[in-house]
């Protein structure tokens, strides 16, 4: 169990560092407001995750924070999909 919250932990590291990386090259010459921006959502967006779980925990048990995480999953997949900029 330790190792793997140990890995899940080293992955969102990763994904949080390939993320900042993405958004801090778009604009160098911003690269302070670009961080503050990405870093206040990338807070909001943990908050609002953390409270819905909550919500659906105290209803549904895991069962619900279970399918919230598959929610959140597909939305995003879905805004990625529809959202693809081309070369």
């Amino acid at each position: 169990m330790i190792v793997a919250i140990l890995l899940i932990d080293a992955g969102m590291q990763c994904i949080h560092l390939s993320n900042q990386t993405s958004v801090v090259a778009l604009d160098a010459s911003a690269i302070n407001r670009v961080n503050t921006v990405y870093m206040t959502i990338y807070f909001l967006g943990g908050s609002a995750g953390t409270f819905v779980s909550g919500l659906f925990w105290q209803h549904c048990g895991w069962t619900g924070v279970v399918g919230v995480g598959i929610a959140f999953t597909v939305a995003s997949l879905l805004v990625n999909c529809f959202n693809s900029k081309t070369a």
